[in-house]
């Protein structure tokens, strides 16, 4: 397990671990299960930070936007990356092949930039209505969740997925994953999840497994797969929908 989660961090976070794993393209198809405790590290790193940053700026709202541009140096930007190539692709009107296209372009297009600043407003603005100063325990326990969701999320879309396009992209490591890995992955992001923010926070995660076959078929229905960024994109779009839920009045 220690050289899976090295094999990935290597691969969806900068932090620097010069150390060679053999046989890494079974182990990541194979670890696919592990992926909770993939957003758990990752988490603890993110609430770590987000410790720091109230004890320095004194404002827990102030805490968490810093703590949300520190996941972005972080991870370099990969998940989000995905979610703009994904929305200026599946959302631009053109052709399966035109829009596999745009996915590929590394320009950002106007899609992906509404897309991105979204994103960081539903992870914000639901945060800042609960008042001037949030309990700082509460925060780092909701950063840690927000891991384990994105995380947990994409493996739900590694079942039974069919790969979107002609060429060798990221998307096509994780064909044929065997379905038990896929559900044993969920029963432990719930199981966290549970333990960070009880009952609520389970019911939460459940909007997203819902959202994410909504999402599987519309992105089926347009591509006619999935590939590295609608992938990727599922990890910002189920941090949205559980944050939504979880705040809902």
């Amino acid at each position: 397990m220690i050289k899976l989660l090295i094999l990935y961090l290597q691969f969806f976070t900068r932090i620097p671990l010069p150390i060679e794993i053999d046989h890494g393209q079974e182990r990541f198809k194979k670890g696919i299960l592990w992926f909770a405790i993939l957003g758990l590290v990752i988490g603890l790193v993110d609430g770590l930070i987000l410790w720091g940053l109230y004890w320095f700026l004194q404002s827990s709202i102030l805490a968490w936007i810093g703590t949300l541009l520190f996941d972005v140096m972080l991870t370099g930007a990969f998940h989000m990356d995905g979610l703009a190539d994904m929305c200026d692709g599946l959302f631009s009107s053109r052709s399966k092949e035109e829009m596999l296209e745009i996915m590929k372009d590394s320009r950002v297009g106007s899609n992906g930039v509404l897309a991105l600043i979204f994103y960081y407003i539903f992870l914000i603005i639901p945060i800042m209505t609960q008042g001037t100063d949030v309990d700082i325990v509460f925060l780092i326990r909701l950063m840690i969740a927000l891991q384990v969701v994105g995380k947990a999320g994409i493996v739900l879309l590694f079942q039974q997925m069919r790969y979107a396009g002609h060429t060798k992209g990221l998307g096509q490591l994780f064909l044929g994953v065997e379905t038990w890995r896929v559900w044993l992955c969920q029963l432990m992001a719930l199981s966290l999840i549970y333990w960070l923010l009880g009952l609520k926070g389970c019911l939460s995660y459940l909007a997203v497994i819902l959202v994410s076959i909504a999402y599987r078929h519309l992105v089926y229905q347009k591509i006619g797969g999935m590939n590295g960024d609608t992938l990727g994109a599922f990890h910002c779009i189920g941090q949205i929908i559980f944050i939504l839920i979880f705040f809902r009045n």
